[in-house]
């Protein structure tokens, strides 16, 4: 059985009133980091620094239940509600089954 290929990072639109910027990225880097850690294989593929650069650190692990209940703030220029609602949704079942899988064995 084959892994998964990642997806590309979502692209958000910004808007007027949208969710905070930093901490969606954060969020989504965070559960994309667990489910990697679970399974072997992110969700979305992430950049890789450029030479030179240090490392991003690892990300705090995330539960499910911890994503799905996250709460978001509403900003000036921030990212669309829609859209980041739709993707932490899919990260949440990503995060789920993984975490099945894991307590199965």
């Amino acid at each position: 059985m084959t892994s998964p290929v990642p997806q590309p990072l979502p692209d958000f639109d910004i808007v007027l009133r949208g969710y905070d910027r930093r901490q969606v990225d954060e969020l989504i880097d965070r559960a994309n980091s667990t489910v990697a850690a679970l399974t072997g294989t992110p969700v979305f593929a992430m950049p890789t620094p450029l030479p030179g650069q240090p490392a991003r650190p690892s990300a705090e692990p995330i539960g499910s239940e911890e994503l799905r209940t996250a709460t978001l703030s509403l900003v000036l220029r921030g990212y669309d509600r829609h859209q980041v609602s739709d993707t932490l949704s899919y990260l949440v079942e990503q995060l789920a089954e993984a975490e099945s899988r894991k307590a199965r064995g």
